[in-house]
């Protein structure tokens, strides 16, 4: 029989320690035999024998063909979190503990603390695990699955209702049946809809022919994926015609999906308002910082669909747009009298086709009332207005009377003829 190391789904080393020692903790020490012939040769053929009554211990010996099943390490130490304890919870299936360890942060464990565990697996088994550190730091609650080949899974519940939808590991399906009572609603949830899309693969009526709208760039298919979503064998690979999303997966119907990115992105200077919306039900939506765009995955429901918004900049509105079938509208607000003409000679609306449609332009005035706003007039002829350009009147010219000058002094004469190279003058 095998050891196995629950976290990493692959053979545990032997031998190892179980927990840790210290106030709070308990370290178990789980060796191999030293009797001659009894020592396994290595984790793929081992054998136990447990002693002890107060507290159980173990021993490895080589493989004994009376004991059938695996032996699986299952510990619960993680992040150092404070208040984040760790935990096992048996759901079913043919599983007994053997010994075990415990593991703590802190003085005495105050911290945090968590079991290191070595059970016997006989058969095909469920448990619950709480990881140290939480969700926020890629730990916390996880399935523990062994099949009926003594294999282990440990997953999340969120990828492992995904799995079972799309039926992409058929063992493990059924292993989860075997005990989906005890198992949270989701999990039931996903089986339903598992039973749900092979009855519509029977059916032939999940390959639905409809027209998705997504940018020039990419596919539908990538998109779906990138929000997380599965798409099932029913669909062969293809996004055909949905009728929703359950446990992560696409459900086969007549409906299309829509891809909206919405704003303008870049940076803090940058910004966009969701006006109104109509016909859409959204999947998946993305917002990252600054908050500049959102992604959006959305069912259409109507013919008639479409989602307006506007973009600015330094908070000053730069383009109206609307999205429909049509394809994606910008309107660009002209400035009344503009270049000197008392009324506009364009009509400035740009339009992005969807992938592989052609693009329809609607008319201003729908935009405009999509927007709520005003029309301005449009001419087809415009005369340059002649704006006369105002004189400017003459300055007056104010004038000052001269100040009387004073006369010099006889010093300042000298100086001034002396300046002047005079040394032939002499003053009296």
């Amino acid at each position: 029989m095998k050891i196995i190391n629950a976290r990493t789904e692959s053979l545990q080393p032997i031998p190892f320690e179980l927990g840790e020692s210290g106030r709070g903790r308990w370290l178990e020490k789980v060796q191999i035999s030293n009797r001659s012939g009894q020592e396994p040769s290595s984790p793929e053929d081992v054998g136990f024998f447990l002693f002890g009554q107060d507290r159980k211990h173990v021993i490895l010996t080589k493989g004994d063909k009376t004991q059938r099943g695996i032996l699986l390490r299952i510990n619960t130490s993680g992040a150092y979190t404070k208040g984040s304890c760790g935990g096992i919870v048996h759901k079913g299936g043919t599983a007994t503990l053997l010994v075990g360890g415990t593991w703590a942060e802190g003085d005495a464990g105050r911290v945090a603390n968590g079991p290191d565990q070595l059970w016997h697996v006989e058969g095909s088994a469920a448990f619950v695990v709480t990881l140290q550190g939480g969700e926020h730091k890629g730990y916390g609650h996880r399935y523990l699955f062994v099949t009926k080949s003594f294999r282990t899974v440990m997953i999340k519940r969120a990828d492992l209702c995904q799995l079972i939808a799309t039926d992409e590991d058929p063992e493990l399906t059924e292993t989860v049946r075997q005990f989906s009572e005890k198992l949270h609603e989701d999990v039931q949830l996903s089986l339903r809809t598992a039973d749900e899309l092979e009855a519509a693969m029977d059916q032939q009526v999940s390959s639905t022919p409809v027209v998705h709208f997504h940018p020039q760039y990419g596919t539908m298919e990538e998109t779906v994926r990138r929000y997380g979503i599965a798409i099932p064998a029913a669909m062969q690979g293809k996004v055909g015609g949905v009728s929703g999303v359950q446990s992560g997966t696409l459900m086969p119907g007549s409906k299309a999906l829509v891809v909206l990115s919405i704003g303008p992105s870049g940076g803090k200077r940058y910004n966009f308002h969701e006006v109104s919306e109509n016909g859409l039900t959204r999947l998946k939506e993305e917002c990252e910082r600054p908050y500049t765009r959102k992604d959006v995955l959305a069912i259409v429901d109507a013919p008639d669909w479409h989602s307006a918004w506007t973009e600015s900049k330094d908070s000053e509105i730069t383009s109206y747009v609307l999205a429909n079938a049509g394809g994606i509208h910008r309107y660009y607000r002209p400035i009344e009298e503009y270049d000197g003409y008392g009324a506009r000679t364009y009509i400035n609306i740009s339009t992005t086709a969807w992938s592989g449609l052609n693009p329809v332009t609607p008319s201003e005035e729908e935009i405009c009332r999509v927007f709520g706003l005003e029309m301005f007039p449009v001419v087809t002829n415009p005369v340059r207005k002649q704006v006369a350009k105002p004189v400017p009147e003459p300055e007056p010219i104010v004038t000052t009377p001269a100040e009387p000058q004073k006369p010099l002094s006889r010093e300042e004469v000298l100086r001034e003829l002396k300046g002047l190279g005079g040394n032939g003058f002499r003053i009296r």
